[in-house]
Parts: C-alpha cells; structure tokens; sequence
C-alpha cells in the first residue's frame, strides 16, 4: 500500500510547488512592466518622444522579450530544471537594475557629448541611437523573454494540463503588469523617482529568484517528457504548424494596432497626460488576462481547438470595429461625468477611475480575445506533439507581430488612414485569420454529404468573412467621429464638440498627435493638438488675441535683452509666429524650430501670410525632431534658444522643464548667449512651477520674468549666469522687432520693461518657499503632479504677483524696478499689473483735478467710485469722520498711485495733501497720510514708524486697512534692519486678518524673507 500513498504525497508536492510558481509568476509579470515604464522614460531622456524614438524603445524591449522566447524555446528540451534556470535569469535581470541608474548616467553623459554627435545628422532618425539603446536594455530584455518559456516549461513537467496551466501563467503574468502599469504611474515613481523604483523592482527580482529557487529545490525536478510523434512528420503537419505561426504573428499585429490606435482615441476624450496613458494601457493588459483566464479549462476539452480559435478571431474583429460607435458615446458621456465632477483632489480620482472605466469598456471585450490566443496556439501545437520549444516559439513571434504592429500603425496607417480606418485595417486582418483557419478547418474535415463537399466546405468560412468585412466597412463609415468631435478637447472644457458657428480647417492624425485648426467667425484661427489649444492667431493680423501677446513677447524678449544675436533655436512651432518674429530682425542669420509632429508643420501654413518667413526665409529651418534628441545630436551653439513646448500636464513635455534639460541647452548656448522659457501659469499649481523654477535656477541662477497676458510668464537667463539687461536702443535698432511689439501696443523700451513682473531673487524665494524638489528627470515632479493641477484649474500666478502688492513691495530699500512711473497706456490682453501701473498714472492726475478723455477714464473703472470719494475728500478736505470702511477706498486708490508714480512725484502728492488738509485730520488719519507719503517713497525707515503708527492709533481697522498698514509696517521693519521685530508684528497682525489675506502673495514673501539667513539689506 506504501506505493500509492507515496504517489499521492508527490502529487500533492508538485500541486504546492505549482501554485507557488503561480504566485511567484504573477509578481513576476508586476516586475516586468515595471521594467518598460521605466526604461521608456530613461531612454526617452536620451532619444526624446519623437514617433522614431518611440519605435526605438518599442522594438528593443519587445524585440528582446521575442529574442529571449526564442532562444529559451530553441533549448527548453534540453534544461533539466527548467525553474532553476528561470530563478538565474530573475536574478540576472536584478542585478542589472541594481546598476542601471550608474551605468546610464554614465552612458548619457558619453553619448551627448561624443557619441551620437559624431554619428547622427541633426535631425531624423539615427542607426546610433539603436545601438545605444541596445547597449543599455536589451540584455536585461531578452533574459525577461526567456521567463515565460522557461516558467511554462516547469509547470508543465510538474503535471499541469497544457492548455490550462498556459492559461494560468499567462493571466498571472498579465494581471500582475497590469497592476505593474498603475503601480508605477500613480505610486512607486512619485515616490520613489526612477531611480528608487529601479531598485525596488530589482529587489523583487531578487525576491522572486530566491522563491522560485526554494520552490524548484523542494522536490526531485520532473524530466523532460519524451518527444511525442510530431504532427510535423505526418502530412500536412509543417502546414499545420505555419499556419498556426503565422495566425500567432499577425494576431499580434492586429491586437497592437488595437492596441495603439485606442490610445490615440482615448487621448482625445481622457486627454494626453501620463496618468492618462497609464490608465489607458492597464485595462488593455487586463483584457489579456480575462481572455487567459476564460479559456483555461476550455482549451484541454475543446472538440476542435482550430475551429474555437478561428472563432475567436473572427470575434475579436468584430469587437474591435465595434468599439467604434462605442468611442463616439464617450464624448457626451466624459461632458456628462466632467460637469458632475468637483475641481478637487477627490474629485480628481473619480476622474481616474472613470477615465480607467472608459478605456476598459472600450478595450476589454476585444483584448479579452486577444488573451485567449497565445495560451490556445501554444497548448494546440503542444497537444499535436511539437514540443516545448514551441512555447518559446510562439511567444516570440507573436511578440515580433506585436513590433510590427506598433511600426505599422504608427508610421503607415494612422497618417494614411486616419485613427478610425487604421482600426479597421486592424480588424479586416483578425477577421481573414478567421476564415483562414475555418477554411483550414473545413479542408480537413469536410461535410460528407455527396455532391456539396466544394461548397458546403468553403461556403461558411466565405460567407462569415463576406459579412464580416462590410459590417467592419458600414460600422467604420457610420461612426461618429468627425473632427468637430474628437478635437473638441471634452476633458479640459467638458464641451463634446467644437462650436458650430467655428469651421475646421484642417484635421490629421499625425505619428504623434491629432492635429486640427479651427476658425472663428472673425477670422482668428486657433491650433489644437489632440484638442488642446496650442495657439490663436489671425493670420492677416486683423484681430489681436491674448495667445499673439505670449507667442510675440516670446519671440522679441530674447533680441531685446541680447540685440547681437545672430542665431537661434525655437523648441515647438505652434503657429510659428515666435519664429516669425525672429526671422522678423534682419541681423539674424538663422533660426532652427525644432517640431516633434509633421503635421504641425502642415497646419501652420494656415497661419499665412502672418508666419511667411517661416517657409519661405532661407534663414529659416525646420527640424523635424524632439527637442532633447535634437541636442543630443547636433555641436550646433546658438545666441538664443527659445523654449515654447506644450503645457506641462501633456506627456512628455514635462522633460523639457528639468534640470538635466536646462544643463543640457546651457551646453548649447554660444558665449554671451540667451536662453527663453515660455512657462503657462494656468492649469499649473504655485506648487509645480515653483518646482520648475528651482530647476530653472539650479542651471541659470539670475534670470528675469516677463508676463505676457494674465496666465504666461516667459523666464529670460544667460548662459554665463549674469543677470540679463534690457538693451535700451534694442526697439530703435530693429525695425521688425518694433513692428511685432507695436502690434501689441507695446511702443517703447519703458512699455516692453513694465511687462517685467519683478525682481528674479523675490521670486526665487517664493518659489523655494514651496516644499518641493527641483524637477528632475530622475524626481519628475511635474509629470506626477501636472495632470491633477490642470484637472482642478489650478494657478500659479502667485509666484509672480508681488508687482500687484498693495505697497511697492520690490523696490523698498531696493533702487526703482525699470522705468516706474512711464507707462500711461495699456492695450487688451496686457498683464494687470500694466493695466495697473497706467490706472495709477491717470489716477493720479484725476486726484489732481486734471479732466480725463473718455479713454483715459475707462482706466478708472474698476476703481471709479473709490478714486471719485479721494478726490472729493481730499480736494474738499472734507474727510469722513475717523477710518473705519470707508478708508479702503483710500488704501486701494494709495496703492494704484504709489505703485504707478516714482518716489518723489508720489511722496509730494500725499505730503501736500496732508498739509492741506491738516487742520480737519483726526490723528489717524494724519498717520495714514504719512504712512501713504513713506510707501510713496520706498523709504523702509519711514514706513517701518508710520506703519507702526497707524496700527497703534487706528481703532477702526478693518481687514483690507489692517493688512496694508501691517504689510507696509513690516517691509519696512525688514529692509531696515528690524527682522526680529518686523516679523513679531507680522505674525501679531496675520493673527488678526482673514485667511484670504494671510494666503496673499505678498506676506508670504515677508514671511519668508524673515526667516532667510543674512541681514537685510538696508535703505540707502
């Protein structure tokens, strides 16, 4: 009896030892993806996002995966211990992420500065940039091909049903990545960076080394089973096995055109951030994994496994050309979800999980196919006795169909196709597979009833892929999907279509992006990428629009601070009006814009003849390349560099605002040369562009910031880290560039120098104020944040608001930011605080008694019942009795003249007026006169006493008089070597102030400037 009790405890040992091997591969599967995340980002740091460099980490990686299967499958037969192998190529790949920050860090360094310069063109594609990211990934890539093989292997010989045990690894395996994708994205890189997650993941790989090893070592390893007579020997055997190799190749192919082009489509409805593309891509794995598990235990007991997988094909196609009509819902739904929604953090993650929703319902019912075919493949040739290489072999191939796939959609049939027929193209090849293999079917087994054999065999498969065909065409014609649609931009705006009175213009699916320009009844025509708007403009200059003042500003700034430029370099070409206004300067020599998208290109000719030059100036090129490749590529140096990408929150964009990218043009810059940053306030948190900043400032330490409108700001540095100097006579000297700033009523030196938002160390420590890193390419902060800010609407304006301070915040103790007191005009779009600076000049003379224009009084508005009371009060004498509410009217006119006066002319307007009216002042207001004349001045001294004074004698304090005197009290304290005391009488006043004063810009600078090391520097 021993004998069968000894049987059973060893079946019983190789059950535990396959559900071990289970678990150990489902964590397995968690690493793996983990590993292309990761690696995307670090190659893409080096090759840029451009559609090439894409392929360039696609094929490696995956080609590796095929290449590791292949060579695993070749010799599976002959491996003894299939887990012991399989726990050394876990623990091989461990050790290589262990070494790959240092290893890349190092290769980086060497390729830009040597390697790819000497062996790449400056644009397009480069043989080199294969080689370099072979060198770096694909070792550690094939050894993750062979995991599979080698895996399946083992837990066959340990008695699992092929059919069912391949189910099991595959889903596992696939689960675990798509858990892997989303525990990347939103965990393990925001809180670890690339780095720290690199060596978590490889401690994992170490981890599932040492289980699976322990798991292998328990029982006496199973041996290899004796070939079976192959199918192959046996007439039509080889056919057989092509034909079963080529279904496993193309339905690879089908499945990642799929695969591609739903992201696409779904970037359009979640928008194109990278928390997007990572909820995108998890529900696509887990619709692999459903699709294992479902066909476990139907594979083994399955009549005909050929007839069940030409069905699933024939499905799959089906399911996937229905997902179309499916898409076009989502549109009005996603508006339906977005006006539901709160602007908030939590609000946020039910964005997520219905954006992960969405993506599910429109990829699951297809990929849940597509996950039953390589277990089902696999099991039938393993079943018809061709051995185990055969799951290398097919898991290799079907990963080489999948390359291709990727290839073929992203160069050939979504630029010629458009998004909706390249998936269409997808399910016409899944559907021919079907009949293929129904045909197959029918040849080898045909209807035994005489005289019907011909067409009884073929007339099935041809009618189903007859019908299958013209519904993939009707469905496919039918959906939807027109441009005013899917460039509506539903997830920024909650709108799920474009206006009807805007026609579209122009709409292509590019390798990159979905491209679209629209027009408005008055001629302004606006560029959208994947619906997003890139920039407006008219191109015969009719209308004026808040996006010419950015993109003009963005293009003049650099020549107006650095007048001997002769070449430069423009990152993004929008509508290429930056580039435009370059080219505009007759001693520049060269301009380079550098463009990720072809169809950019294309669609910028439709901002002619406005951007002409950009065309048809032989100064002018047009690289076709990323950014950050572009550098890494060219020894080019220029005088400027203009920096215009996308917002940040879009994926990948958020690489060109690191540290390592600031370093890296730096090393571009000529002597003496510039460098521009356009920086977009909106849709940004004060949190992630002060993130943004201390990386800006690592690299260019002194650096001045311009507003362009209300939500731009445009950041100027040099390369040799002096601060850079406004050229006076730079207007005079360059018709062209005065022609552009003329346009936006910008007429002088002084109207160009009042767009200034203040002094560069004021907002450097704001910006370190914030608890947050540098933004790194290894730290990426704005990547993991961007996202969630743009969903809340979230502003950064108060890192460049202390020009709006109530007191002349910046020039206190300091000399006069430039040109204060001269701008006495100001046009639509203009930032506020110029709106400001010429509201107080007009002020001024209407306090005065001088009589205003209409124009002039429309400055007035926003204040003109306070400046209206002022000057009755004042010219009258005859002031309300004690402060109280009526004396914010006071302050806010006070702060409108001091900011917009010089010292001297804005002193002697509240000292006259005191005098003036001296007799009839209670003792309050006498103090609140003086303490207007010492801010006028921008005397910390006199500011310091006469605010500490009103303080003291002004029982009537309301909030809005409260804070003025105690900012004013306490800037004054600072800059006058009063620290300690200045913030005790801070933080006694922000005591008593509402929270909507305290959160005020201006007092978390005073804050903060406290709490710096080093005294203060003093009033002259």
């Amino acid at each position: 009896m021993q004998p069968p009790i000894q049987v059973h405890a060893g079946e019983t040992l190789r059950r535990h030892q396959r559900t071990a091997l289970y678990a150990i591969f489902f964590l397995s599967g968690f690493c793996g993806l983990i590993y292309e995340s990761i690696w995307s980002h670090y190659l893409k740091l080096l090759l840029g996002h451009a559609a090439y460099a894409q392929a360039v980490v696609l094929v490696v990686f995956v080609g590796g995966l095929a290449l590791g299967a292949w060579l695993a499958g070749r010799f599976a037969h002959r491996i003894r211990e299939p887990i012991v192998w399989y726990a050394a190529m876990e623990a091989a790949v461990a050790l290589m992420a262990f070494l790959f920050q240092g290893v890349f860090e190092t290769a980086s360094a060497w390729a830009t500065s040597v390697f790819l310069p000497a062996a790449c063109s400056e644009a397009g594609a480069c043989a080199a940039t294969w080689v370099l990211a072979a060198a770096l990934i694909l070792p550690a890539s094939i050894l993750l091909g062979t995991t599979f093989p080698l895996m399946t292997t083992g837990v066959i010989r340990l008695g699992a049903l092929p059919g069912r045990g391949l189910s099991l690894l595959y889903f596992l395996n696939s689960a675990g990545a798509a858990l892997g994708v989303v525990a990347s994205g939103f965990v393990l890189i925001p809180a670890l960076g690339l780095p720290g997650t690199m060596m978590l993941v490889g401690a994992c790989n170490a981890f599932v080394a040492i289980a699976a090893y322990t798991a292998a070592r328990v029982g006496r390893p199973a041996a290899a089973p004796a070939p079976a007579a192959s199918a192959a020997e046996g007439g039509g055997g080889t056919r057989e096995l092509r034909l079963l190799l080529l279904v496993a190749a193309l339905t690879g192919l089908s499945s990642f055109i799929y695969e591609v082009v739903w992201i696409r489509l779904l970037t359009l409805v979640l928008g194109a951030a990278t928390h997007a593309f990572e909820l995108m891509l998890a529900p696509f794995i887990l619709g692999l994994a459903l699709g294992a598990w479902w066909i476990r235990n139907r594979i083994d007991g399955a009549r005909d496994a050929v007839l069940l997988l030409a069905r699933i094909q024939l499905l799959m196609g089906l399911l996937a050309v229905a997902t179309l009509p499916l898409y076009a819902g989502s549109y009005d739904a996603m508006a339906w979800v977005l006006s539901a929604l709160q602007r908030s953090p939590q609000g946020y993650e039910l964005y997520n999980v219905v954006s992960g929703l969405t993506a599910a319902a429109v990829m699951l019912p297809a990929t849940v196919c597509a996950g039953m075919t390589l277990p089902l493949i696999t099991a039938l040739l393993l079943r018809r006795g061709y051995g185990e290489r055969q799951v290398g072999q097919v898991y290799g191939i079907n990963t080489f169909g999948a390359i291709a796939g990727v290839l073929l959609a992203v160069h050939l049939l979504i630029p010629g196709l458009g998004l909706k027929w390249a998936l269409a193209a997808g399910a016409l090849i899944d559907i021919a597979l079907g009949v293929a293999l129904w045909l197959w079917v029918r040849e080898r087994h045909p209807p035994q009833a005489a005289g019907k054999r011909r067409w009884a065999g073929i007339g099935g498969p041809v009618l189903a892929g007859t019908l299958g065909v013209a519904l993939v065409a009707a469905i496919t014609t039918a959906a939807p999907l027109g441009p005013e649609r899917v460039a509506s931009g539903v997830f920024r705006h909650g709108k799920a279509r474009i206006p009807d009175q805007r026609a579209v213009l122009f709409h292509r699916d590019g390798k990159t992006a979905s491209v679209t320009v629209v027009e408005r009844p008055d001629g302004v025509r606006s560029l959208l990428t994947n619906g997003k708007s890139d920039g407006s403009s008219h191109p015969q200059r009719r209308v004026r629009t808040q996006d010419d003042h950015t993109m003009i500003l963005t293009g003049a700034l650099g020549p107006a601070h650095h007048p001997a430029a002769k070449t430069a370099a423009v990152v993004g070409i929008g509508t290429g009006t930056t580039s435009a206004v370059l080219l505009d300067i007759a001693s520049i020599e060269r301009v380079d814009t550098i463009e990720i998208e072809p169809m950019m290109v294309e669609a910028a000719n439709l901002f002619r003849p406005r951007v002409d030059r950009v065309f048809t100036d032989p100064r002018s090129r047009i690289v076709i390349d990323d950014a950050r490749a572009h550098f890494s590529k060219t020894r080019s140096r220029y005088d400027l560099i203009v920096s215009e990408p996308s917002n940040p929150w879009v994926s990948g964009v958020a690489s060109l605002f690191t540290v390592e990218f600031y370093a890296h043009v730096a090393n571009h810059l000529a002597e003496g040369g510039h460098f521009v940053q356009w920086l977009q306030l909106y849709e940004a948190g004060p949190e992630m562009a002060a993130s943004i900043l201390r990386a800006f400032t690592l690299v260019f330490p002194e650096f001045s910031a311009y507003a362009t409108n209300t939500g731009d700001m445009v950041l100027i540095a040099r390369r040799d880290g002096r601060l850079p100097v406004l050229s006076g006579a730079a207007l005079d000297g360059m018709p062209g560039l005065q022609k552009n700033l003329l346009e936006l009523g910008i007429d002088s030196t002084a109207m160009l120098a009042a767009h200034e938002t203040g002094r560069g160390s004021a907002i450097k420590l704001l910006a370190d104020s914030f608890a947050v890193p540098p933004n790194s390419d290894y730290q990426p902060y704005v990547d993991n944040h961007a996202a969630s800010d743009r969903f809340q609407g979230k502003i950064a304006s108060l890192l460049f608001d202390l020009r709006n301070a109530p007191v002349p915040l910046l020039e206190v103790g300091r000399p006069p930011l430039a040109h204060v007191g001269e701008v006495r005009s100001a046009t639509q779009w203009m930032p506020p605080h110029v709106v400001s600076l010429a509201s107080g000049w007009h002020g001024h003379r209407y306090l005065r008694g001088e009589r205003l224009e209409a124009g002039e009084m429309a400055y007035l508005s926003h204040r003109a019942v306070d400046y209206a009371l002022v000057r009755q009060w004042l010219s009258q004498c005859k002031l309300p009795e004690g402060t109280g509410d009526a004396w914010a009217a006071m302050v806010r006119v006070a702060a409108d003249v001091n900011r917009a006066l010089p010292a001297e002319a804005a002193t002697a307007y509240w000292r006259e007026a005191e005098q003036r009216c001296g007799a009839g002042l209670a003792p309050a207001q006498r103090a609140w006169l003086q303490l207007f004349a010492a801010t006028g001045s921008r005397k910390a001294v006199d500011m310091y006493r006469k605010g500490e004074q009103v303080l003291a004698l002004d029982h009537a304090l309301v909030p809005e008089t409260r804070a003025y005197a105690a900012l004013a009290a306490a800037a004054g304290g600072l800059f006058s070597n009063q620290r300690p005391r200045a913030d005790v009488l801070l933080q006694e006043q922000l005591a008593l102030l509402p929270p909507h004063h305290v959160a005020a810009p201006w007092f978390r600078y005073l804050h903060f400037a406290t709490l710096a090391k080093g005294p203060a520097k003093p009033n002259p």
